[in-house]
């Protein structure tokens, strides 16, 4: 185990899973043993399957980095807070029936109990810490 993991811009956009289906998990809540193990090291790289995804674990809180391939639908949570930061591009995120534009270096905080949707209409390069996370069940879709 290493006591951090730096996970670069350069490394994230070199990742297969964003070429792929858009998302990758870096901090879990619980690591999935048939596609992620704890990180070794503390220089994180992308992995292609059947190699396993580094990922560092906490009790309640993950880290997702994600494009505009990732599935995106209108979802909200019961406790947990989404802090979603701006890396490339631009993004447009729709809480509470407001449009916010995202720049890079910008960061949305979603409360929870608010419905909110990423729109996939322009690239971008995100990423997602969700505090107080209670894992899938806290997150409901229409």
């Amino acid at each position: 185990m290493t006591p951090a993991l730096l996970v670069t811009l350069k490394a994230s956009k070199q990742d297969p899973a964003l070429q792929t289906r858009g998302d990758r998990k870096i901090l879990v809540t619980g690591i999935r043993p048939d596609s992620e193990e704890e990180a070794a090291t503390a220089l994180w790289r992308a992995s292609s399957p059947p190699a396993k995804c580094p990922v560092v674990t906490m009790r309640d809180t993950e880290l997702a980095i994600f494009t505009e391939r990732a599935k995106q639908t209108r979802h909200c949570h019961k406790i947990g807070t989404e802090i979603y930061t701006l890396l490339e591009g631009e993004m447009i995120i729709e809480a509470a029936g407001e449009r916010y534009t995202l720049h890079p270096g910008d960061t949305l905080v979603v409360k929870p109990g608010i419905w909110h949707e990423v729109k996939r209409d322009s690239r971008f390069h995100c990423q997602v810490v969700t505090a107080n996370c209670a894992g899938a069940q806290d997150r409901h879709e229409i």
